[in-house]
């Protein structure tokens, strides 16, 4: 495998001077090579800082450390990875073997794994002395011990794993080398926590069962010189390795902060009076109408309906009215698959052109979730990065009580109203204008009712739609229940869903509260 080129001003294989201890760059970080996880410390690895890992038995914190290891030995430099468990090291390259991140032609060479097993029973200050020579003779970059609970037990004694961690973190640190080290521990167990104020960071890995679900997580326990992001963060364990999904309200919060507004957006406030509101159609002239001239730009729109009364197929000509006008647009579904929501549209209009606007050399992007043991941060994620990929500037979710129910299976159901928020916000921030629809727990109506939720309070615009029985007969009937920012029709309309021209809203005199 060829080497990279060093960059500029980084120290050369060749010129070492180990007789010199070199300083670590303060405040430079490295890149974790690790999904997002860069994002979650605020910025990556300090250099020359010592990083603890700590969680449960099978958390992932052994296959962490090695993607660390073999990023920063991909980049070109050294790494040492040092282990403190019983198992032979063959053992070890035969497991991440099966990791993508794994590289053969690294080991051995930019990579080197040893065991401390030997100096063990001599005591911790005898292995802390090895690992500082191991790692001296090396010249490495980035030195990981794995399973410092094996090391810990060679000492009972509080103080010496205390001393042990700082002698290792402060010389190594001298020497401009990052040291990570694994240990099995509670990250929560305040029993830890004295042995650990050395650290200049500690990540903490949780495993649990929630329900018959498994659910692992990270969070940033302690992290010196950067604003890391706050509480548990998802984890998903691939062939990729760890991948991290930060939770969306977190991310968010960090740029939402409470300030006073300047000059310059008193300027831009009132240039946004002064001018029309710019106005996105729903692709229903009648319906555009009753909003005063469509859904103003950027805005969230709740569609709350009961079973059959047309959310998905207004939700529909809202998409490829986005598609008319060159909108990049993206439809987040998960009780119908992709196959089966491009035959609904293509019992009406909308089905051609949805088909002409789909990627890759459209702007229509489909998103299916199959609706089980869903994980809401990895949706946000990936749903995020795909609205900044393809730029939009339209979503449908169809529909968001998938959402509420995968977070109250997550086990904290309090999450639910900061979730929606943080993802409100997210559209807002990137000015997408949003079409949310959610089941109603009513089926047949004898009169309208609306059962408020997070989104309903969230959202500028809401639209109810129902069944009401009238006699014999059932009449599907649309209202425009709130709009924030214009002027609206607030009566009952009906309206018919019909091939091949979708959702009709009928004349003023067929309509029933002119009945």
């Amino acid at each position: 495998m060829s080497e990279r080129k060093q960059p500029s001003g980084q120290r050369s294989d060749d010129h070492d001077d180990l007789s010199t201890p070199q300083q670590a760059s303060s405040g430079r970080f490295d890149p974790t090579g690790v999904g997002n996880l860069d994002a979650v410390l605020g910025g990556g690895l300090v250099r020359g800082s010592l990083a603890l890992i700590v969680g449960p038995p099978g958390s992932g914190k052994t296959t962490l450390a090695n993607q660390l290891a073999f990023s920063v030995g991909r980049a070109g430099r050294r790494v040492v990875v040092v282990s403190a468990m019983s198992e032979p090291t063959s053992k070890l390259i035969a497991h991440l073997r099966t990791f993508d991140f794994y590289d053969d032609a690294l080991v051995g060479d930019r990579i080197q794994y040893l065991s401390l097993e030997q100096y063990l029973a001599a005591g911790l200050a005898s292995v802390g002395e090895a690992l500082i020579d191991i790692a001296r003779k090396a010249r490495a970059d980035l030195v990981v011990l794995d399973g410092f609970r094996g090391v810990r037990g060679a000492d009972l004694d509080l103080q010496a794993a205390r001393q042990f961690l700082y002698d290792i973190g402060s010389t190594l640190s001298v020497f401009g080398m990052t040291t990570v080290i694994t240990s099995e521990a509670d990250p929560r167990d305040p029993a830890f926590f004295p042995e650990s104020t050395t650290a200049d960071i500690i990540i903490g890995l949780h495993y649990d069962l929630v329900g018959v679900q498994q659910r692992r997580a990270l969070e940033v326990i302690k992290m010196r010189g950067a604003q890391p992001l706050s509480g548990l963060h998802s984890i998903h364990l691939s062939r990729e390795g760890l991948v991290i999904y930060p939770r969306l309200a977190s991310r968010v919060a960090t740029h939402t902060e409470a300030s006073e507004p300047d000059a310059a957006l008193v300027e831009e406030a009132r240039k946004q009076v002064e001018e029309p509101l710019a106005r996105v159609s729903v692709g229903i002239p009648e319906v555009d109408r009753l909003l005063g001239g469509g859904l103003t730009a950027g805005s969230t729109t709740l569609v709350v309906g009961s079973l059959g009364t047309g959310k998905t197929v207004l939700a529909l000509h809202f998409a490829v009215a986005g598609l008319r006008v060159g909108e990049p647009t993206v439809f987040l579904g998960f009780r119908e698959t992709l196959s089966q929501l491009l035959q609904k549209a293509g019992a009406f209009d909308l089905g051609r052109e949805m088909l002409a606007g789909m990627r890759p050399s459209g702007i229509m992007t489909l998103q299916h979730w199959a609706p089980v043991e869903l994980n809401p941060d990895i949706v946000a994620d990936r749903l995020v990065a795909t609205l900044d990929n393809v730029g939009a500037r339209r979503l449908v979710i169809d529909s968001v009580i998938e959402l509420e129910h995968a977070i109250r299976e997550g086990g904290d159901p309090r999450r639910a109203d900061s979730y929606m928020a943080a993802l409100v916000e997210a559209l807002r921030q990137r000015n997408v204008t949003a079409m949310f629809i959610r089941e109603h727990d009513t089926t047949i109506a004898t009169r309208m009712s609306l059962t408020p939720g997070a989104v309903a309070v969230l959202a500028e615009n809401v639209l109810l739609l129902q069944h009401i029985e009238e006699g014999a007969a059932l009449h599907r009937v649309l209202s425009v229940v709130k709009m924030r920012y214009s002027a609206h029709d607030a009566q009952l309309h009906e309206f018919t869903i019909q091939a091949p021209a979708g959702i009709q809203l009928l004349d003023a005199h067929s309509s029933l509260d002119d009945g």
